[in-house]
């Protein structure tokens, strides 16, 4: 095959367009600044499938040799940075599976699941399989079935609670003991003893909706993605300090969960802190993105555990009906 010169003003042009478009792709999501939210509301591939096609156009038009080290370029980026890169090389690892917690040599498992439930008629159904002994709920659509869901899977001897104005819920295998007060936001802040004797701090979150405006040709997109995600930075702040404040932790172990409404790149992540741990992120397999359910591009919702409990398990569960996938991980207390 007969190259031509690698130095074609047009093919230059082309591949420095693909770099510099990687350079300003690298830099936002490293440091996330919220003024360019818009911009990093998109998974960092989106971006290099784009810098990988005008690399493409390069070689196929000019068969510019270093349109492929461009190309090696943006695929490590892609590989190093993507949310989905970590569990998707973990395919073929033993999957976490409906029914009981498989056991685990170091201890008792816990399963917990988190589930945005909007749009899906009976949630219970869905969860009831996988035995959970924690159930986060969000925009849950009735609670008619919250006792009697209680009755099937914990033998009566569960407990909940409901908050009607966040449409939110909380299901235990065991006793919920207090309740933190969360005025502002859609938030549940609970003390929890589960039946087998452990004491847990759960969070159940629901933060402020993600901005859709993808006109990023106006500048109202930016801002609008901006203020968003100040919006969700105020809260989750606001709801970690009660944590931090009102409740037994760091004494006893803590659980943070539901839908952030942000992808999992965002800023606001940061608040949670280096003490807790993204289980999907951690441990989890497969395709783990849960929005929207039929095309799930952004890895929305959560279940963070701090350092008293190892993740050891965790996937992504499409259901029919939820426009979420429902989130399941597996511990161990350390």
């Amino acid at each position: 095959m007969i190259y031509r010169r690698p130095w074609h003003p047009v093919s230059l042009t082309l591949l420095g367009l693909s770099l510099a478009l990687h350079l300003f792709t690298l830099v936002l999501y490293v440091r996330l600044p919220n003024r360019f939210a818009a911009f990093t509301v998109f998974p960092i591939w989106v971006w290099g499938l784009i810098g990988l096609f005008v690399a493409a156009i390069s070689f196929v038009c000019y068969r510019g040799r270093l349109s492929l080290v461009v190309s090696l370029i943006w695929s490590f980026t892609i590989l190093i940075f993507s949310d989905e890169s970590s569990s998707l090389g973990r395919i073929g690892q033993p999957e976490l599976q409906a029914g009981k917690a498989k056991p685990h040599a170091r201890g008792r498992v816990l399963r917990v699941v988190t589930l945005n439930c909007a749009r899906r008629t009976d949630p219970y159904e869905a969860v009831a399989p996988f035995q959970p002994d924690i159930v986060f709920l969000q925009e849950i659509p009735h609670t008619y079935r919250l006792k009697r869901f209680i009755d099937e899977i914990y033998d009566g001897k569960g407990d909940y609670r409901y908050n009607v104005s966040k449409s939110c819920a909380v299901v235990v295998n065991g006793t919920i003991e207090f309740e933190v007060s969360v005025p502002k936001f859609r938030c549940q802040l609970l003390t929890v003893k589960l039946a087998t004797g452990e004491s847990v701090q759960l969070m159940n979150l629901h933060l402020n909706g993600a901005a859709t405006n993808l006109r990023l040709w106006e500048r109202e997109a930016w801002r609008e993605h901006r203020i968003n995600r100040e919006a969700r930075q105020t809260e989750l702040t606001y709801e970690m300090g009660l944590l931090r404040q009102k409740t037994a932790y760091p004494r006893i172990p803590a659980l943070i969960a539901g839908d952030f409404n942000a992808p999992a790149n965002d800023a606001v992540y940061k608040l949670i802190g280096k003490d807790f741990t993204d289980a999907f992120k951690e441990v989890g397999t497969g395709w783990g993105n849960t929005f929207h359910r039929a095309l799930p591009l952004l890895r929305i919702d959560h279940l963070y555990s701090s350092k008293q409990l190892i993740p050891i398990r965790s996937r992504a569960v499409r259901l029919a009906g939820s426009d979420h996938r429902m989130v399941i991980a597996d511990y161990i207390f350390r």
